[in-house]
């Protein structure tokens, strides 16, 4: 069994991977965000810094493209494997509309022709394993199921799953069962992902689907970092548990603070590493609403000193 960390854009880059690793473990694979493909061939060079073999070298990476360019993704995709890398994910499941109305991401589900098209040239003369991540389909499961079909024609690692259409971007409940018609007509691998928040959560898909051995987790491992731990049988005191979020935090903030050019964009995106966080220590929202009221470094850091100072109240929801 393995547990893989869905990517995360604008949240999990290098810095934050290897921090969580390094503070919570039981992640056996990451997967970067996606990096889009161009035509401008002069300034790729900047895409890749994320993925960087020197930033990365301690733990297992797969990186992500997201195009809708044969060409695009076969220079992208050449530059990533001369860095090393063995393995390149396909992103065909992000659901955002600016990204879906251009017929990238989820949005080219209900193409089956573009997506023939891709693959074949992709696939006619590559030295790196190719894995792709989808949805159900954009509207309905049926643009899915037609394309997990054309998916065994090609030799592919792997490809995951999440179990919603891209439409609903992460509202609603995942549909286990669509999902399971994909996963049975496909001759692949397949990864499960989609709304594994604790371990209960994961027991019931684990059950559901026994034959599935690899689950990816995103918002869940965002949320509660103990999640993969827990998943992995390892627990952790409270007091463990409090010194390593204090840990975590702190790692972030002196990262963002070294990198961000003002206070404005430091708090912006402390603010965007308690949207996830804050939702297991306070469900209701106080403890957000609280951070998003925060004007200055000074209201900031009164309001964590508070948070943390409260622990006794929320630590046993991690």
């Amino acid at each position: 069994m393995n547990i893989l960390l869905a990517p995360m854009h604008g949240m999990t880059d290098a810095f934050y991977r290897n921090t969580y690793a390094e503070t919570f473990g039981s992640i056996d694979t990451y997967y970067t965000p996606f990096i889009g493909t161009t035509k401008m061939r002069k300034s790729t060079s900047l895409s890749f810094n994320d993925v960087l073999p020197s930033r990365n070298s301690k733990l297992d990476i797969v990186p992500q493209l997201l195009s809708n360019d044969s060409s695009d993704f076969d220079y992208y995709a050449s530059c990533i494997s001369n860095l090393g890398y063995k393995e390149i994910n396909w992103n065909i499941g992000c659901p955002f509309h600016k990204v879906a109305r251009k017929k990238k991401g989820s949005g080219i589900l209900p193409h089956p022709d573009l997506i023939k098209a891709f693959l074949d040239h992709v696939c006619s003369h590559r030295n790196y394993d190719l894995s792709i991540k989808m949805r159900l389909g954009y509207e309905n499961k049926n643009e899915g199921l037609e394309v997990i079909q054309l998916l065994n024609d090609y030799p592919l690692k792997n490809v995951t799953i999440h179990g919603r259409v891209g439409t609903q971007l992460y509202n609603g409940k995942v549909d286990l069962d669509s999902f399971e018609e994909l996963y049975t007509k496909s001759t692949h691998k397949v990864i499960y992902n989609g709304d594994i928040y604790g371990l209960d959560d994961y027991k019931h898909f684990q059950t559901r689907f026994p034959n599935i051995l690899d689950f990816m987790i995103g918002r869940g491992a965002l949320n509660n970092p103990f999640l993969a731990p827990s998943i992995k049988g390892i627990s952790y005191s409270n007091n463990e548990k409090l010194l390593k979020l204090i840990d975590f935090h702190d790692s972030m903030f002196n990262y963002y603070q070294s990198i961000l050019d003002s206070d404005i964009r430091l708090l912006s995106k402390m603010k965007e590493f308690w949207i996830y966080l804050s939702t297991t220590i306070d469900p209701i929202g106080e403890v957000l609403q609280r951070i998003r009221q925060c004007k200055t470094l000074n209201e900031y850091y009164q309001v964590i000193t508070r948070t943390f100072n409260e622990s006794r109240q929320w630590i046993t929801n991690f």
